[in-house]
């Protein structure tokens, strides 16, 4: 295989496993052990509702076309890859060109849908993956023809030195991210315990990995330890007070004394 071909396979398998993940994460939407899923229905389900369209039947019937596009998607980069393999360029560059059609066309409606929600970021980031496709397939264009000798591997001494530098790096940063996880991962159902920083207020930091399920499990222990107070408001913190952003949480929750507790005393 020469370096060409090897180019070639690199772009097949980045986008196959691209498109693959993208159907797991939609089939996974949720916190694993290694592995931190994104709840598409509920993003959909606010998509909509920005829009006036409370019922969650655009949100489903939206989220299956898009799943069933990227499987789509999935399927025609796994045939290309496969047909590759079978050394058939001319079947390869087929397959391929398909594949990047249908990511294209995908991408355009990702970026219609961003303009409809109002939302710029996303718009940037599926332009920017839309002029990557270009870029994939105008590389794989011009590498179609094989040219020169065979690649060979040369296993020289700096060869040997990277590889064992490489291996010896990749084994430390897998088990370093193998304990965080082992060690963070009780965090996705363990209620928040809050410390009261002002009368009435309680303040509550949601580690790394804390979700929904955690959100749901603190408020519900809140009220079981506390049965004499009422939440009246429940503030999350700005995105300036989340230091890790998506992967960290302030909230602030607001009571007062139950009326009971009230006329008791």
């Amino acid at each position: 295989m020469n370096e060409k071909s090897i180019l070639r396979l690199f772009i097949l398998i980045f986008w196959t496993f691209f498109w693959g993940l993208s159907v797991t994460d939609k089939i996974i939407p949720d916190v694993q052990f290694l592995w931190v899923g994104k709840d598409f229905f509920a993003l959909f389900i606010k998509f909509f509702g920005s829009l006036g369209l409370k019922d969650p039947l655009f949100a489903t019937f939206a989220l299956a076309g898009v799943s069933g596009l990227e499987a789509l998607n999935f399927a025609l980069y796994l045939t290309a890859t496969l047909s590759f393999f079978k050394a058939s360029d001319t079947v390869t560059d087929k397959w391929f060109f398909r594949a990047i059609l249908s990511s294209m066309v995908l991408f355009s409606l990702f970026s219609i849908a961003d303009q409809v929600f109002g939302d710029r970021f996303q718009l940037l980031e599926h332009g920017l993956f839309w002029l990557i496709l270009l870029a994939s397939w105008i590389t794989f264009k011009n590498v179609s023809i094989p040219q020169g000798e065979p690649y060979t591997w040369q296993a020289t001494p700096a060869t040997k030195r990277a590889i064992l530098a490489g291996t010896a790096l990749t084994i430390i940063t897998a088990w370093s991210v193998w304990d965080f996880s082992d060690d963070t991962f009780a965090n996705v159902d363990r209620p928040v315990m809050g410390t009261e920083v002002v009368e009435g207020i309680y303040k509550f930091d949601f580690p790394f990995l804390a979700d929904k399920v955690v959100w749901e499990h603190t408020v519900n222990a809140f009220k079981a330890e506390h049965p004499d107070l009422s939440i009246d408001y429940i503030y999350t913190g700005p995105s300036e007070l989340n230091s890790k952003k998506k992967t960290h949480l302030l909230l602030y929750i607001f009571t007062q004394p139950r009326a009971s507790s009230l006329g008791a005393s």
